[in-house]
């Protein structure tokens, strides 16, 4: 039997072609061992790189995976992101002739020296551990190290709540060294190396814009270098204007239809002014309950306290309509009083002094009275001029509010 040598020739070049590729990654294997090797031989992670000599560059770079929320109760806010720190370390430079790099994970990162970066005002943070500790290191040729953690944190965030529901927020993150001063390490950052998940979606806030600056911070022990991420926040105001600010003009609204009640119907207009006045208050607690104590007045605050003093003035204008018609009917009756005496004694009255004359048997001493005057106001009037005045108030108030507010 025959072996022909054309058939045979394919199957040797490919079995070269994989026995070469094999001993080629093999070999890279061990050379990157090798080499991992030889780094940590007399390598001492206590000790800076370039100790005595000028300062460690650390460049810092961030891309934002989620802002979980913003909180004004407490006053801060969260955030998962991917925390990214490159510096130059010469200790670990090696020749590759491929310009290859090594990727480190787990403890071996602890072998190597790494800055001890921390963030100014956190509450709270953690590091991811699933499914393994969300951690990288890579190591460069040239010595140059990239380093890559995934951390949750909570930072505090100064907020200046005037403008409630209608404000912006500044939320700053300052990174800086926790023993190193600027004698030893200095940071950097850009805001190019700031990054935002695309699509990002964040509870009752829009994302505007976000910056970098690098600042000098000085404390007993010296200068530190802080790096400084601001975050620009938007309000969304839609939720407010369904639960808050259309709740309210209908509340006022509601106030307002008292006035086309008959004063006369006293249960009617007392029910329906303690009711909105009730129900503004209650809303107002409630959202007090969600904010922060400060010291002045907020843009929902001044709202609120003006509606509430909106169906608080429909409520006492039926209380002055209610005195106003109480006068009218005592004038009625008083008047009706001296017509039914002056039809039964007609020569009592006289006339040239403009003057009525009771009989003595009437129990009056006094001798003639005056007629009986017609009221300037009454509560038909007080009536009217408030279906007018009302809702004109309330829209001066409206047109002032919200250019103010918005404007800022």
């Amino acid at each position: 039997m025959e072996i022909n040598v054309h058939y045979l020739l394919p199957c040797f070049v490919c079995c070269f072609y994989i026995l070469s590729a094999t001993t080629s990654i093999y070999c890279s294997i061990l050379n990157a061992t090798d080499i991992i090797d030889d780094l940590i031989i007399g390598y001492d992670s206590r000790v800076r790189p370039a100790n005595g000599g000028p300062a460690v560059q650390l460049a810092i770079g961030l891309f934002v995976e989620s802002i979980d929320g913003i909180s004004e109760a407490t006053g801060d806010y969260s955030l998962t992101m991917f925390f990214r720190q490159n510096w130059n370390d010469s200790r670990l430079a090696y020749p590759a002739p491929d310009n290859e790099m090594i990727t480190l994970k787990g403890n071996d990162m602890d072998k190597l020296w790494q800055p001890d970066t921390f963030f100014l005002y956190e509450k709270n943070a953690k590091l991811h551990h699933v499914t393994v500790t969300n951690k990288l290191m890579q190591i460069f040729p040239d010595g140059r190290i990239w380093l890559s953690t995934r951390v949750s944190v909570t930072l505090s965030c100064n907020m200046k709540l005037e403008n409630f529901p209608m404000d912006s927020q500044k939320c700053t993150m300052n990174i800086m060294s926790y023993a190193y001063t600027t004698e030893d390490l200095e940071l950097t950052i850009k805001d190019e190396d700031i990054n935002i998940e695309n699509g990002l979606s964040i509870p009752r806030f829009d994302l505007l814009n976000h910056t970098s600056s690098l600042t000098i911070e000085k404390y007993a022990v010296g200068p530190f270098s802080n790096a400084q991420v601001h975050f620009y926040f938007q309000r969304q105001m839609q939720a407010f204007f369904l639960t808050v600010y259309i709740p309210t003009v209908l509340l006022v609204s509601i106030a307002w239809l008292s006035f086309w009640i008959d004063a006369k119907a006293a249960p009617a207009r007392v029910a329906l002014g303690i009711t909105t006045v009730l129900t503004v208050t209650t809303m107002t607690a409630g959202i007090q309950e969600t904010l922060p104590v400060v010291t002045y007045a907020k843009a929902i605050d001044v709202w609120l306290a003006t509606c509430l003093i909106f169906v608080f003035t429909s409520l006492l204008e039926y209380g002055f309509a209610n005195y106003l018609l109480v006068v009218e009917n005592r004038a009625k009756a008083k008047r009706k009083k001296c017509d039914d005496i002056e039809a039964a004694h007609p020569a009592n009255n006289d006339v040239g002094k403009g003057f009525r004359q009771l009989p003595p048997d009437e129990n009056n001493t006094t001798g003639p009275v005056p007629p009986v005057k017609t009221l300037f106001l009454t509560s038909g009037k007080l009536d009217a001029y408030a279906r007018m005045g009302y809702p004109l108030g309330f829209a001066i108030f409206n047109i002032i509010y919200w250019v103010y507010y918005l404007s800022n």
